[in-house]
């Protein structure tokens, strides 16, 4: 019964999606159709090259190849679920990277993010199709999915327990979900304790570096950001278990995409980049030690009934 309560009813919905669109429609995209912008910063860049080894070490980097591989006996094309697609860029990637018979569905609750995405993908003669849904009531047929590809979405989503049960009804008997989200405090993602944190380390640092720039995450209530992320670890446990879990970020994004954090510690000059290399390895060493809770997630999961 708890799966299926309508926890939307509790909001004003419609305004919650209409500011979700509106935000969706207007920020910066790369070439390669990923989100741009702060995201797109060399700062933050570097953050994901030294999470890297970690991903590339689980066998699940290149999930396309574990898929070809893993699933070369079925006498089917693979089916592939994307939720929250956005502007599709990670799924086109995940698409190039079959070696056998494939077919992505990409969903959003825009479906004006799909224009850029879908003539890729006739271009290059994709097995990619696009569909407007919010996956807050989504409703998938039994079984069918190889492989359920959640990236930067779960943590829109207000009906988590009804979600996660669908994926778990979704995926194929040897299914896998694929998350990488963000599980930090509601509406703000970081903890106040990692940025109090993060503010004394940049007190350590050079001011002609930093700026005197700290830390003053505000709290949101634009759309649904992050309006749950904070119980996604606990719903997810009750449905499925981890084959890969990477936990990690304690405070880095917000150095990283900070607007004159980011440039400056993204500099090339070796001042700088001694600093922000600190700075990651007091993170790293901060979330691998306990001593700080993290707010990213990357991994690879079963429906624990079937492990």
């Amino acid at each position: 019964r708890e799966t299926m309560r309508d926890l939307t009813k509790d909001f004003d919905y419609d305004r919650l999606v209409r500011e979700e669109k509106e935000h969706f429609s207007q920020i910066a995209v790369t070439a390669d159709l990923r989100e741009g912008g702060v995201q797109a910063a060399s700062a933050w860049q570097r953050y994901w090259d030294r999470q890297r080894p970690a991903i590339q070490a689980s066998g699940f980097a290149n999930l396309g190849s574990y898929l070809s591989r893993a699933m070369g006996d079925l006498a089917r094309p693979i089916e592939v679920l994307s939720l929250g697609s956005g502007y599709c860029g990670h799924e086109l990637t995940l698409a190039r990277s079959f070696t056998r018979d494939y077919r992505i569905h990409c969903t959003d609750i825009n479906e004006d993010l799909f224009t850029q995405a879908r003539a890729v993908a006739r271009g290059e003669k994709l097995n990619v199709d696009f569909c407007a849904a919010d996956i807050n009531f989504l409703n998938l047929e039994p079984r069918r999915y190889d492989l359920i590809f959640a990236h930067a979405v779960v943590h829109h989503v207000i009906n988590l327990e009804h979600l996660f049960a669908q994926l778990a009804e979704g995926l194929a008997p040897d299914g896998i979900l694929h998350l990488v989200d963000v599980v930090g405090k509601n509406r703000k993602l970081i903890w106040d304790e990692n940025e109090q944190f993060a503010n004394a380390l940049l007190a350590q640092l050079p001011a002609h570096v930093t700026r005197g720039v700290r830390l003053a995450v505000p709290e949101g209530d634009d759309g649904m950001e992050g309006i749950r992320q904070q119980e996604i670890l606990a719903e997810l446990r009750k449905t499925f278990t981890p084959l890969f879990e990477l936990r990690h970020g304690a405070f880095m994004r917000f150095v990283c995409t900070h607007p004159e954090l980011g440039p400056a510690l993204g500099s090339s000059g070796p001042e700088a980049q001694h600093c922000l290399e600190f700075l990651l390895d007091c993170d790293d060493s901060a979330v691998r030690n306990g001593l700080l809770r993290p707010l990213e997630i990357w991994g690879v999961y079963r429906v624990a009934s079937q492990r």
